[in-house]
């Protein structure tokens, strides 16, 4: 099973106080009940109502946020982020990631790449709130009920931050019975978030974690994205200052099922997508340039960055051919080189990242400019740790180990912001993150969508241009409730 803690299930398991002793010996037990297999997905809620059953729960609810952020080896928050944003380009003939690739989304009856991850995180939501209220029940049984708490209050604020950030500002969140069947008739219809009650959710939820643990920093850099998110700065920054610049919180993936490879790794083996480069650029003749193959290493036109032809170590890379669509040049990503690969949830890096806003904010630049240059300058440390398994091929490994020249102050504030959101970029490429920064421009730096989302002549479709859309729909199936406002989701808003 993936876990977004490394060992959550042993961990989960030592939270479980032993109560009473063996009754027989192992000789006089029945030795065909020690290889009889329950399988949990034919347990009935009765047989989950027991102390015995929180661990399971815990790890079930944490479990399906990874498969909404992560992935279960399909797309989910991660690659459709990536693809709407400037980070991928469309490598495959399916009609859902052409729209999100070119922004132009499908209307919801017809299904968008990110209904899955919808579906999964609010799932994610559910069930936390049910292991929560089993928590609660069971305190008294349970080792580390506050152990317990903080991953799952942790996972609860990633859920909002993940919804706020992919999908537009008006996302309906109901709620079930917290025990016993789960029963269709007994849903309570919820009323619709915006962007901004959203992440107010994630920072309660982060709190409440850290009311469990105060030192859990996978919740300090939770609430210091969620500030960001709401244009706090200096509070995002007092939130992350405890966080370890070694810091790294993985989600795990593995080769046991398909579900359970890295989903990046997996569709860029399947040539779905690649690595974009320059993505909204145009030709000297005003054409689309392709974002797949072209070598340039600047293009005054394109809104998208040249991840590829900066030849960072950061996002190492290699070219493994054409694409499915066999017309199209396909590059992997060697941060994911594996279906075994881990996926850095949060880290030390954004905290400092966060600090570096937080300071540019203020008009400080030579904190931020201090507290980039110590990144850059660490970076071949820092690179294992937030990619394991990560090939190197930045610089060529003749010549010696991953570097990065330091930066220079560039003085002005729009400079100066350009310089941060592009570190962003690099440090947290393909980790779910670039969606959020360019609506963020957008929305708190006052930026037109069009400079900083891929714009102009769209290259897969001749004739045809990006959309506008910024966000993901709420899928067609959350129609069924009442108070949800399909006109309140608005997909061009950021």
């Amino acid at each position: 099973m993936n876990h977004i803690l490394r060992g959550t299930s042993s961990r989960a398991l030592s939270r479980l106080l032993i109560g009473g002793a063996v009754a027989t010996s192992l000789a006089a037990c029945n030795t065909d009940k020690l290889v009889k297999v329950e399988d949990p997905a034919q347990l009935s809620p009765q047989a989950t109502a027991t102390a015995a059953a929180v661990p399971a729960l815990v790890n079930g609810a944490v479990r399906q946020f990874e498969g909404g952020y992560s992935g279960l080896g399909d797309d989910a928050f991660l690659s459709a982020s990536g693809v709407i944003s400037d980070e991928f380009a469309w490598g495959d003939s399916f009609t859902t990631r052409f729209a999100a690739d070119r922004r132009t989304l499908q209307p919801p009856q017809l299904g968008n790449i990110s209904d899955n991850a919808f579906s999964r995180l609010e799932q994610a939501r559910m069930l936390a709130l049910r292991a929560l209220a089993a928590v609660d029940k069971f305190e008294t049984d349970l080792d580390d009920a506050d152990g317990f708490r903080t991953d799952l209050q942790s996972a609860l604020g990633y859920t909002y931050v993940t919804l706020s950030e992919g999908w537009c500002g008006g996302v309906p969140f109901s709620n079930v019975p917290a025990e016993g069947d789960i029963d269709p008739t007994a849903i309570q219809y919820g009323a619709a978030q915006t962007t901004t009650q959203m992440n107010d959710s994630a920072i309660v939820a982060f709190d409440a974690a850290l009311a469990a643990d105060p030192t859990n920093e996978l919740a300090m850099v939770g609430k210091g994205r969620a500030l960001l998110n709401l244009g706090l700065y200096d509070e995002a920054e007092a939130a992350v200052s405890g966080v370890g610049t070694t810091f790294v919180y993985l989600i795990e993936h593995s080769t046991n099922t398909s579900a359970q490879n890295n989903a990046i790794a997996s569709l860029m083996d399947n040539g779905r997508y690649t690595i974009s480069n320059l993505e909204g650029g145009t030709t000297s003749t005003g054409a689309a340039l392709r974002p797949d193959n072209n070598t340039a290493t600047t293009n005054a036109t394109a809104e998208g960055l040249n991840y590829r032809t900066a030849q960072d170590p950061r996002i190492p890379y290699e070219l493994t051919g054409a694409c499915f669509t066999r017309s199209i040049v396909c590059y992997r990503l060697d941060n994911y080189p594996a279906f075994t690969s881990d996926v850095p949830l949060a880290s030390g890096v954004e905290a400092r990242l966060i600090e570096a806003e937080a300071a540019m904010q203020r008009g400080d630049g030579v904190t931020m400019i201090a507290k980039l240059n110590s990144l850059r300058s660490q970076v071949a440390a820092l690179l294992p740790l937030l990619y394991p398994e990560q090939i190197q091929t930045f610089p060529p490994a003749t010549s010696g180990a991953p570097s990065l020249a330091p930066l220079v102050d560039p003085v002005t504030p729009d400079a100066r912001r350009d310089m941060l959101f592009r570190e962003r970029a690099f440090w947290l490429y393909a980790t779910g993150h670039r969606q959020g920064d360019l609506r963020r421009l957008v929305r708190n730096y006052g930026l037109p969508q069009s400079s900083v989302f891929p714009s102009g002549p769209y290259f897969r479709a001749t004739g045809s241009n990006f959309g506008a859309d910024v966000a993901y729909p709420v899928p067609f199936s959350e129609d069924n409730n009442p108070n949800f406002d399909r006109t309140a989701c608005n997909t061009t808003g950021a």
